[in-house]
């Protein structure tokens, strides 16, 4: 994100994090192959069955929540500027309503671009998912400069061409049946609290008071309809396109609002000064709270899995207090970003926890209110953590691969199954992770060398200033 030519590497490497960890998790074995912590919770090994009255969260169920987060940090820089510009309200309305449009068509297009399902040879299906990654490049790609710049509509007409054509050819011959009801969820939600959360920050800048308001009412309607048919529930379920617009996304704007709020703290901070990187300034206190955000991180998400709660709140409890203790005595000029963003973060995870007996225990699905602010929280509190590494400890570069995945997430989002793995198997280099002696292990490496390739080709087109966007 940049304001005043000045970059939130730290965003970009949470926004990384967050997709690299989705695609890892999408990668690794099933058929109980790895631990259940290594999956969602509600889909335990060995048959990975659907299970909503399974308590708890994993690793897997943190990734998702802490990418929305990421995107309502981001949410000031990419209107912030378009405000205090005095660009008209109707305006900025406009491009709200028409990025929500891109993503929803974007939702639906990634879903039906994916090679599982199709009704053809294992060849044929990689190689169409070449084709429509092509044509996905063509449609959203935005190059800063050079030729593609200049003739950017007509390359975005010829991908919409080779798109409608395949999947019209898919459809027809029986191959993939296309339906705009059949999108992937994840972008979905996405394009809902993109545009809630856009609609929401203009109201803020209007109205400083709205955005905890709004967040306070948001949990009580999603309380009020979570319980059952009631009349609550009628009001939280009613759409006239319940696919396309749906208050059950627009629940997530509970972890959205919190990165909003974040957003506009380290915008303002920014705006203030320049903010250069220190270099290894507070050493051992810097190193300290990295480390205490990453174990606040990893303990919480462990009591909540083996459900060893009393124990694992206190535990968890007692290092958030010391967090704040060493932020307040935190001698760096990030520290009075930290200050206003960590007791929210602080206030969430311990709320989180506090509700989390409601509703049989935090689940990811159907979810619960505990999972929607205590992962608000747990993001903030990795988002501390990365500017430590990022703007503290000033270890930017070896972050190339997290803020460059960031920097490209629609890329990244996609690579995976229509770049990386199509080129694998067309080559023949599945075969290298393919052993009977050692299958689980090779097939974790897998995962692990597919996730690294969609790290390493978003960051580098990222470096040649190719993104995909809406």
């Amino acid at each position: 994100m940049t304001d005043k030519k000045v970059r939130f590497e730290a965003l970009d490497a949470l926004r990384g994090l967050a997709i690299l960890l989705m695609v890892l998790s999408g990668t690794v074995p099933f058929e109980g192959a790895l631990p259940g912590w290594m999956y969602h919770a509600q889909l335990p090994p060995p048959d990975h069955v659907f299970n909503p009255n399974i308590p708890g969260i994993t690793w897997v169920d943190l990734v998702f929540p802490m990418f929305l987060f990421s995107m309502g940090t981001a949410i000031p820089f990419s209107f912030g500027g378009r405000i205090d510009r005095g660009e008209p309200t109707f305006r900025i309305t406009g491009h709200l309503v028409w990025r929500f449009l891109g993503l929803a068509l974007f939702a639906i297009i990634s879903q039906h671009a994916r090679p599982w399902g199709l009704e053809a040879s294992e060849n044929i299906k990689w190689a169409l998912a070449l084709v429509t990654m092509a044509g996905m490049l063509l449609v959203f790609a935005s190059p800063a400069s050079g030729w593609w710049h200049n003739n950017k509509r007509w390359m975005s007409l010829a991908g919409w061409g080779l798109l409608i054509i395949l999947f019209s050819v898919l459809h027809k011959n029986g191959i993939r049946e296309f339906s705009i009801q059949h999108f992937d969820i994840i972008i979905m939600v996405l394009a809902n609290t993109a545009l809630g959360g856009g609609i929401l920050y203009m109201i803020y800048r209007r109205w400083s008071s709205s955005l905890w308001i709004a967040f306070a009412l948001m949990a009580a309607f999603f309380l009020g309809a979570r319980d059952g048919s009631n009349w609550v529930s009628k009001l939280y379920n009613w759409s006239p396109l319940s696919w396309l617009m749906s208050w059950n996304y627009l629940k997530y704007l509970i972890v959205l609002i919190p990165g909003i709020y974040t957003g506009i703290v380290v915008r303002n901070a920014l705006k203030s000064d320049s903010r250069k990187s220190e270099e290894n300034k507070d050493l051992l206190r810097s190193t300290t709270i990295l480390i205490l955000s990453g174990a606040t991180i990893a303990v919480s998400l462990t009591g909540l899995y083996v459900r060893e709660m009393m124990t694992t709140f206190f535990i968890v409890f007692g290092m958030l207090i010391l967090l704040w203790l060493l932020i307040k005595k935190w001698e760096v000029v990030w520290r009075s970003v930290f200050l206003k963003v960590m007791p929210v973060g602080i206030v969430l995870i311990l709320a989180g926890w506090l509700v989390e007996p409601l509703h049989g225990g935090i689940k990811k699905d159907p979810a619960t209110l505990s999972y929607l602010t205590l992962t608000a929280g747990l993001s903030i509190v990795c988002l501390s953590g990365l500017m430590v590494l990022t703007e503290v400890l000033n270890l930017k570069k070896y972050l190339y691969i997290l803020t460059g995945a960031g920097k490209n997430a629609m890329m990244a989002y996609v690579a995976g199954s229509n770049l990386i793995m199509p080129v694998l198997a067309l080559t023949g280099l599945d075969a290298l992770f393919v052993s009977s002696d050692y299958p689980v292990f090779l097939m974790v490496v897998k995962a692990i060398v597919i996730t690294l390739g969609v790290g390493w080709v978003s960051a580098l087109a990222a470096r040649k200033k190719l993104f995909m966007r809406v």
